[in-house]
């Protein structure tokens, strides 16, 4: 996955009121497993970068306050994959 794909699927669900995304549909279940995994460790590099940029500790919780847009809009995509996935019955790949 590239990030080009990432910032038209993100592009495609701020400027839609669809409830499905047209590319997430256009792929093929291979290639949304394989969105999935893209994107999940795309969110997992901007909570990374985040929590090393500017982060605290609140009681118990971490409270990240550096990279919220996109941490945020990686956070939308995966969630748009996750629905997608849902949808088709395709099940969430296992993690590698």
């Amino acid at each position: 996955m590239d990030l080009t794909f990432l910032e038209h699927l993100c592009a495609e669900l701020i400027q839609s009121d669809n409830e499905r995304s047209e590319i997430l549909a256009a792929l093929s279940d291979a290639e949304l497993k394989d969105a999935y995994h893209g994107v999940s460790r795309q969110l997992g590099l901007e909570l990374l970068c985040g929590l090393d940029s500017h982060s605290h500790w609140l009681s118990d919780l971490l409270v990240i306050v550096a990279n919220q847009g996109p941490i945020h809009a990686a956070e939308t995509a995966f969630y748009a994959i996750l629905c997608e996935m849902d949808q088709r019955g395709v099940a969430e790949p296992d993690v590698a």
